[in-house]
Parts: C-alpha cells; structure tokens; sequence
C-alpha cells in the first residue's frame, strides 16, 4: 500500500513540477533558404508549418504581397516583418504603410531597423534620435490602427546597434504598441564580459519594453574571427551560450509571453537544419 502511494506521490509530483514554456517560436526565412528542393516561399512555408513552427519571417518590403497571399494559402502566420527606417529620407516607406494595412489582425510585429548614412557609428545623438522618434511614432500609430506591436530591431553598424538606445529611443516615443527585440546574436555583438556577466539585469530592465526575442546558437566569447557569426550565429544546438537557460529566464522567470525566433542568417539553411532545430525547441520547451 505505501509502494503504491509513493508511485502516486512521485508521478503527481512530477505532474506538479514539470512544466512547459508556451511562448510562440517562429523562424527566419533563411533556415531553409538554401536548399534547392525548397526553391521557393511556398515550398518553404509549407515544410516549415508542416514541421511544428508558428510562423515565419518576412524579409524585408521587396515582394511582400506574394508573401502575404502564400502565408494566407497556407493559413500560416507571417510572424514578424522586417523593414528598413531610414533617418535620411523624410517619411516613412509607402511599401511599409501598405504592408500595415494588409495586415490587419494578423498578429504579426513590425521590425523596423533603423539606418543613417555618414554617420558616426556608436555615437547616439539627441537630433538623430529626435528624428527617429517621430517616425517610429508615426510607425506606432498606424501600426496601432491595424491591431499591430512594433519592436526595434537593434543591429550591429546600424544607427541602433544596441539593446539600451533601442529602449531609450522607445521611452521617447511612448506608445504602448513599440517597444524592442532583444536579438541575441546583435546583443553578442555590441557587449563586453562584464555586460556579458549582467544579461539577466539587462533583461529584467529591458522587460517592460520587450515585443519580441531572436536566439540562435551562439559562442559565450569575444569573438576575434574575421566574420564573427561563425561565433555568433550557429545551429540552435550548437554553441558554448546557454540559450535554453537564456530562453527560460525571459520566458518563466520573468513571464514574457513573446514570440520567439529562430536566426539563422549565414548559415547553410535546408531541410535538415529546420528539422534539428524544431528538435531543439522542442527540448527547449520543457524544463
């Protein structure tokens, strides 16, 4: 009788304390992009649904309606669209307005990364920002009207390169729908060893303001490789980083539901390297 009431008690407890992470995972187009048997968006929407992903990116403006009708064949989710603000040009790109009002409803999160020409890199200043803060309002606004978040994308040599001025510039624009991506292998990129040591301080600050994460494997180094994506952009299980601790701590610790992509830029994307990263994420999932 005890035998049987300690079974009990093991596999309740295991119910109890076994838990799972609920957060959306999409991908990057590029995972599979490489592949000639997945020439194009159809084929690579079709295979990346049909192996247990939410939703796939959307690269940039060029071609976006024949991506938006082929996720809709699919009954697919275009997760988040990836589009250029650029500070040099006086208004924001007709395409990306259009774009908006297309997707109306669709849960998909505007990406915008923000450039400026003949600018001094790493050198933030308050004109420039001046100038990025209206059009990023502008960006909420409309995004606001067809149901839509807008997060920043910071990206190394880009005028926002860096986690904390992506955040001070959306402090700045105030609109509850923009806020920021933390993307881990631009965050590699931008850190030293002691903001390295600090990333769950960094994360609890940036908390607020988080619409969307991107994670990759990575090396936990300061990478000195001519191309430092060899260290900061690898396989999903690969790498020295603990991305499933880092996934944990954003989604359970500090209970961020937000959607969560898989990077993949560099590498030699096909079928394969979708299916070992659905693999991964699945181990991810349960802790």
């Amino acid at each position: 009788m005890k035998a049987k009431f300690l079974i009990l008690y093991l596999c309740f407890g295991q119910l109890i304390f076994a838990q799972k992470i609920s957060n959306e995972f999409f991908v990057f187009q590029s995972i599979i992009s490489g592949d000639p048997n997945y020439d194009n968006f159809d084929k690579q929407v079709k295979f990346i649904k049909d192996e247990g992903f939410a939703g796939i990116e959307l690269y940039e403006l060029d071609d976006f309606n024949v991506k938006f009708t082929t996720i809709q064949r699919h009954n697919f989710k275009g997760s988040f669209l990836y589009a250029k603000v650029d500070l040099d040009e006086d208004a924001l790109d007709t395409r990306l307005l259009d774009a908006i009002v297309r997707l109306k409803g669709s849960g998909t999160i505007i990406c915008p990364y923000i450039i400026k020409k003949d600018l001094v890199l790493h050198q933030p200043n308050k004109s420039t920002d001046k100038v990025a803060v209206q059009l990023l309002r502008q960006l909420a606004e409309l995004a606001n009207q067809s149901g839509l978040q807008v997060a920043i994308y910071p990206h190394l040599n880009f005028y926002v390169e860096k986690t904390d001025h992506a955040m001070r510039i959306a402090k700045k624009v105030d609109r509850k729908n923009l806020g920021l991506t933390f993307n881990l292998c631009h965050w590699l990129a931008t850190t030293d060893d002691k903001e390295r040591n600090d990333v769950k301080k960094e994360l609890k600050k940036l908390a607020p303001y988080l619409k969307m994460m991107s994670i990759n494997g990575a090396n936990n180094v300061l990478s000195k490789k001519a191309n430092i994506w060899e260290d900061y952009i690898l396989p999903l299980d690969e790498g020295s980083f603990d991305v499933k601790a880092l996934v944990k701590y954003v989604s359970v610790d500090l209970r961020q539901s937000i959607p969560i992509g898989i990077q993949c830029f560099g590498l030699k994307g096909d079928r394969e390297l979708v299916k070992r990263t659905i693999a991964k994420v699945n181990d991810m999932k349960s802790f």
